[in-house]
């Protein structure tokens, strides 16, 4: 009787020590969650042109983990199905993963098998494994779209998608697509057609708006950041053209407030022609912008992979300064 006590005693001890030990590791793992993860993304690039010619020095200089260059943009225009393949110049020197850019007018079911033998052909699964789906997917084209991912899921094993804020908000309406992980793209979030939107590009007033949900969202999230810039072309208070430069012709147009211009004397830009009185709207992204962004969403969520959308917009940063920008999700306090 007294060693069967013995016994009973040493059991019900050690089951004590076991969940000591349990609860130690697991307060301790909140609180270092509290203190920040201390792993810093990795850094990589999108490359988002129709064509590719390798930039050893640049990739040298930036160093990025991989790109992500879009091989293939689908599109519905004028009725007809529109395939546009990026055309390959020289290999990339770095991994990549593919993106397909799918306009969500595409996402139409007599179309849905061509656009699917057109991914294929110009992104082999034999060659990648790896796909990403840029598609700004809507509530109307919602299981469409996710039976299409499924589908794609069968080829590509590691199947990913960029992702907009409201999608992750409302998600409960929007749903979550049925793949491994997502790009949260954190900008472009305002109104492009507003004469009054003061930066289309980045805009963290409109941004913190949307930062709801992200403790719920199922999938993991990476993180797509803007460097490129653009000015927009107001006429009569509706936007007419966008071009991808933040040059303006200081001699023949009046600057009216910061990256607001007004156009003095008609002339041809960016081989588009300006009248006078149209109104110039510039959208630029520096790094003090970058920073701002990166404080908001530190509060919410950690990525894995900083992606910066473009490696051809990086010239206007430094790497130490798109550096510290990743590193700011490994120093600051986590939920």
């Amino acid at each position: 009787m007294d060693a069967l006590t013995s016994r009973t005693f040493r059991r019900f001890a050690l089951a004590v020590i076991l969940l000591a030990t349990g609860l130690l590791a697991f307060y301790w793992q909140q609180g270092n969650a509290s203190q920040g993860s201390g792993v810093t993304p990795k850094i990589s690039y999108y490359h988002w042109a129709n064509t590719y010619t390798d930039d050893p020095a640049r990739l040298h200089t930036y160093a990025p983990v991989q790109l992500y260059l879009k091989l293939l943009d689908i599109g519905y225009r004028d009725q007809n199905l529109s395939i546009n393949p990026t055309d390959i110049r020289t290999p990339p020197s770095v991994p990549v993963t593919p993106v397909v850019f799918l306009d969500n007018d595409a996402l139409k079911d007599a179309a849905l098998d061509t656009v699917y033998a057109q991914i294929l052909t110009h992104i082999p699964p034999q060659k990648y494994q790896r796909l990403q789906v840029d598609c700004d997917w809507t509530e109307q084209t919602r299981d469409t779209y996710f039976a299409f991912l499924t589908r794609l899921k069968t080829d590509y094993p590691y199947l990913s998608v960029t992702l907009r804020l409201h999608q992750v908000k409302y998600a409960a309406r929007t749903g979550v697509p049925p793949v491994e992980r997502a790009a949260l793209m954190y900008y472009n979030m305002s109104d492009i057609r507003d004469p009054e939107t003061q930066n289309y590009i980045l805009d963290t007033e409109v941004g913190q708006r949307y930062l709801q949900n992200f403790e719920e969202y199922p999938l993991p999230l990476d993180l797509a950041l803007p460097l490129y810039q653009q000015t927009r072309v107001i006429r009569q208070g509706k936007l007419v053209h966008l071009a991808n430069s933040a040059e303006i012709n200081a001699a023949k147009t009046e600057r009216l407030e910061d990256n607001h211009y007004k156009v003095t004397q008609g002339h041809y830009w960016q081989e588009y022609y300006l009248y006078p009185d149209d109104e110039l709207r510039v959208d630029t992204v520096d790094l003090k912008a970058l920073q701002q962004a990166a404080q908001q969403l530190t509060a919410v969520m950690h990525p894995d992979e900083v992606i910066f959308y473009t490696l051809s917009d990086a010239a206007r940063f430094t790497p130490d300064g798109l550096a510290a920008i990743a590193a700011d999700f490994s120093l600051r306090s986590q939920p």
